[in-house]
């Protein structure tokens, strides 16, 4: 749903003073949108990929509802920009959000501008050139919920889109998410029962999002609650900001620098704003101000906040207040960079030194638009790994320090809880050693030639380390195209990670599931296959391999027919006769067979004149109204293959057949029958042949030149139907048997 206080924060701000940078915003950009249709346009989001690689997106600046695609792209670092239109048209969607993820690749989600609602996602891989809908089968099609908020990407290849709840009705509805395993070639829904309920009238709002890492995402809503994932989309959890019995609050800003810490600015009645932070990766939230709720922190930017990364500090921008400013506190306190008179947008990080800020491009007085970071306030950077082996009383680490800035530097180096000692403090690189296991965060402050203090922090695990042992569990014998789950069941401190291979790779499909000890493999063709699951972490490399047989479950179609006053007939050729004079039908039911099952079947009847057919798929009933020969076929098909086979049926005036003396005149009983049919044959000097058959054609029973009284036994046959034949020269006679 629109993010509904943007246009309070997007409209061009009045300037009263004289325009004049930060010091440490002091590199202009110019994004070189198309101003010659309006004269200002502004940055509505930018997003900093790395480096060298921004993406940002623009709109008119002197009216922000009207509706422009625009976007603008630099790869290095800002020196130039090319732009261009994100869409042929202006009338068809509406941008909701933009998202960067190489020098060439970008998303975005839009929504219906005609509807207000629905919408797609669409990703450039020429740098803007052109752009291609991605948009999944099914997504975004609910015309009464459907809503688009927002596609991000936590790495390349693993992605998840937002829309607003969805259902058949506005009593059972649920957040619409999406998730991509493969870059965006498919998307997957996520499982209703993975999203917590949401309120009534709950939705969330376009562009407002957070991630960090490679599984964090939190999104807001409009009833004051936040959901947050930390397996990349696949389950969800949701917190309440502030009072939970007031729904009636809307979550309009999100931020986070690191996995645990967040801050998040809430609205309510009257557009009273609260800032919250959280140091639990949203689980709860905390009022920055508690003794004056309502109030924001002097300096805090209303249009835009974002965490920067490498550091626990936060930055904000504000259009209407010319300002921006950082926090190194969590949100409590704010610093005024010392901008005057620029209105600023948005703004994004991709380290401690390396940001960008989007104002108005054209305003003031042919202002460039786009601020790049000169400064050095944020330069404390270090490195550990995040798993640590001990295998003795003690181990020793030293952190890769990578802080810079304005000499000379000073370090204070400490870390919580106790158990780590520094063979110094105050050292660039010292040496610390662990007595115990644990999870420890490990912090530096590092002040600057210019007295500016920057603290980073990493969180470590100290282990008791074992060797991993690969394992993973398979069934022996799968059918082929038919996908089946692979469950890793390795095991090691720390918990090794695992790749999955086979041999042969031709015509092998491997879906990875993020987070998940599963995978899903589809083999194509049948055969023997090995399968190979290596486990790797810090304490080594451990490989296993298992068989597994790939058979063809194709079906083997087959099937027969059963004509009035003939026998059954499963052989290729129809050995009876359709009387078009006395009972036109016969009937054919399948009776395919398949390791995997048959899924469907398709019947044809050549020629296709002459003969009506009815009934479901499982069988057929054909009515001849024509005389001729006709050949039906049956194919039977499943996910591995398919099958056919075809039999030919007769359909005629048949001869001999109208005397009725042995119809009149059989006696047949019991039936159903239990150890012992009998048949009474009519009196006279005929003699007649009397044959049993079952349901596939075989012949159970066969007597000639029979008269008076025949018995059968049936002690040793199966139970089920049989169809019984009595024949004289000039009649013959097919009753149905039960054998109980």
């Amino acid at each position: 749903m629109k993010k509904q206080l943007l246009s309070i924060f997007a409209a061009l701000a009045s300037v009263t003073a004289i325009a004049q940078p930060s010091p440490s915003w002091n590199i202009p950009q110019n994004p070189q949108f198309t101003t010659g249709i309006v004269p200002v346009a502004g940055t509505r989001f930018l997003d900093a990929v790395d480096a060298n690689v921004v993406w940002l997106s623009g709109y008119d600046g002197n009216n922000a509802g009207a509706n422009y695609a625009w976007y603008s792209r630099t790869i290095n670092g800002g020196t130039s920009y090319n732009s261009g239109d994100i869409y042929a048209d202006t009338n068809t969607y509406k941008i909701s959000n933009m998202e960067g993820i190489d020098a060439n690749t970008a998303w975005v989600s839009a929504y219906m501008k005609s509807t207000g609602g629905e919408g797609a996602i669409h990703r450039t891989i020429n740098g803007g050139s052109s752009w291609q809908n991605m948009t999944a089968v099914g997504m975004f099609t609910n015309t009464t919920f459907s809503f688009a908020n927002f596609v991000t990407f936590l790495t390349p290849q693993v992605g998840l889109v937002n829309g607003d709840p969805i259902g058949p009705n506005a009593n059972s509805l649920e957040f619409e998410l999406w998730t991509t395993s493969n870059g965006g070639t498919s998307w997957t829904p996520v499982p209703a029962a993975n999203i917590p309920n949401p309120l009534t009238g709950e939705y969330a709002i376009v562009n407002l999002y957070a991630k960090e890492g490679s599984t964090n995402v939190w999104f807001g809503t409009n009833r004051g609650r936040v959901y947050r994932t930390t397996d990349a989309g696949q389950t969800w959890f949701v917190s309440n900001v502030g009072n939970p019995a007031v729904t009636t609050n809307t979550v309009i800003d999100i931020a986070f620098a690191g996995p645990l810490n967040g801050l998040c600015l809430m609205v309510g009645a009257g557009n009273v704003a609260d800032l919250y932070n959280s140091v639990d990766g949203g689980v709860t939230w905390n009022l920055v101000n508690p003794s004056t709720p309502g109030v924001l922190p002097v300096n805090y930017g209303l249009n835009e906040m974002t965490g920067i990364p490498g550091s626990t500090y936060f930055a904000s921008v504000d259009n209407g207040g010319n300002l921006i400013s950082y926090s190194t506190n969590n949100g409590v306190t704010w610093t005024d960079w010392g901008s005057v008179g620029l209105p600023y947008l948005t703004i994004d990080f991709v380290n401690p030194y390396t940001g960008w800020a989007g104002g108005f491009q054209g305003f003031p007085n042919g202002v460039p638009g786009v601020w790049k970071y000169g400064g050095v306030t944020f330069n404390s950077i270090f490195t550990l790994p995040v798993n640590i082996c001990k295998p003795n009383a003690t181990v020793t680490v030293s952190p890769v320090n990578s802080s810079s800035g304005q000499p000379p530097l000073t370090f204070s180096w400490s870390a919580q809880p106790a158990g780590a000692v520094f063979s110094s403090n105050t050292a660039s690189v010292p040496v610390i050693t662990f007595s115990a296991n644990g999870t420890y965060t490990v912090t530096l402050n590092v002040l600057n030639g210019n007295a500016q203090l920057s603290t980073s922090q990493q969180v470590i695990n100290v282990l008791s380390c074992g060797s991993p042992t690969a394992s993973f569990n398979i069934p022996a014998t799968v059918c082929n195209n038919s996908a089946f789950t692979l469950t890793n069941t390795s095991t090691g401190v720390p918990m090794p990670t695992y790749t999955i291979t086979t041999s042969s790779a031709t015509g092998v499909t491997i879906t990875p599931i993020v987070n998940t000890n599963s995978v899903t493999i589809k083999f194509a063709t049948p055969g023997v296959y090995t399968i190979t699951s290596t486990a790797s972490s810090i304490s080594g490399t451990n490989a296993v391999t298992q068989t597994i047989n790939v058979i063809d479950c194709s079906p083997v179609a087959n099937f027969y027919f059963y004509i009035a006053g003939a026998p059954t007939v499963s052989v290729s050729t129809a050995a009876g006769c359709v009387d078009l004079g006395n009972q036109a039908t016969a009937s054919a039911t399948n009776i395919s067979t398949s390791t995997n099952g048959a899924n469907s079947y398709t019947w044809t009847v050549s020629p296709n004149t002459g003969v009506t057919v009815t009934g479901p798929s499982i069988s057929k009933n054909y009515v001849f109204t024509t005389a001729g020969s006709y050949t039906v076929t049956l194919k039977a098909a499943n996910i591995s293959g398919s099958s056919t086979i075809s039999k030919v049926i007769d359909a005629n005036v048949c001869v001999g057949l109208a005397e009725n003396v042995l119809a009149a005149n059989l006696n047949v009983y019991p039936n159903p029958a239990h150890e012992q049919l009998t048949i009474a044959l009519p009196a006279g000097s005929d003699s007649y042949k009397v044959k049993m058959i079952n349901v596939i054609g075989a012949v159970v029973y066969e007597a000639k030149n029979q008269k008076d009284v025949v018995s059968i036994n049936l002690v040793n046959k199966a139970k089920g139907i049989y169809f019984l034949t009595v024949e004289s020269n000039n009649e013959k006679v097919v009753k149905k048997i039960v054998v109980e």
